[in-house]
């Protein structure tokens, strides 16, 4: 499912604004995750295994990319401690590993991912999630 709104989120300490090539013609929204696909494009999250976690969009509410004779827009995507939604977020969820679903939420089921994300916190509907240091699965 393709992602049509903002999400909230809040960080925790320093973080990070990385600049991150699109890879096609992709709408982003506030708050959405945002990973890196093979070729190191910018992408939505997906259920491929070489989609590395990068971060939380920041820029602009439903702002489209294009890609127009290969110039690569940028986007802003900020990683470090991250406070993310989880519907049924728990005290158990610390130290879990969380996955990125293709929906834009998370997960604690791999499926084919081989990039993890480590829980380091939780308060109610929330996980704090370390994106600044992705964990290969395999």
């Amino acid at each position: 499912m393709a992602i049509t709104a903002a999400r909230r989120y809040e960080t925790v300490g320093p973080c990070v604004q990385l600049a991150l090539a699109t890879a096609g013609n992709d709408t982003y929204y506030k708050g959405q995750l945002v990973a890196a696909d093979a070729n190191g494009y910018a992408a939505d999250p997906s259920d491929a295994s070489t989609a590395v976690p990068m971060g939380v969009y920041t820029g602009d509410e439903g702002q489209e990319f294009e890609v127009a004779s290969g110039d690569h827009d940028q986007i802003s995507v900020e990683t470090g401690l991250i406070w993310y939604p989880f519907s049924g977020a728990a005290q158990s969820d610390v130290g879990e590993v969380f996955y990125m679903e293709d929906n834009g939420s998370l997960t604690q089921t791999a499926g084919s991912k081989l990039w993890g994300l480590l829980a380091k916190g939780f308060k109610a509907g929330y996980v704090l999630i370390d994106f600044a240091r992705p964990i290969k699965m395999a």
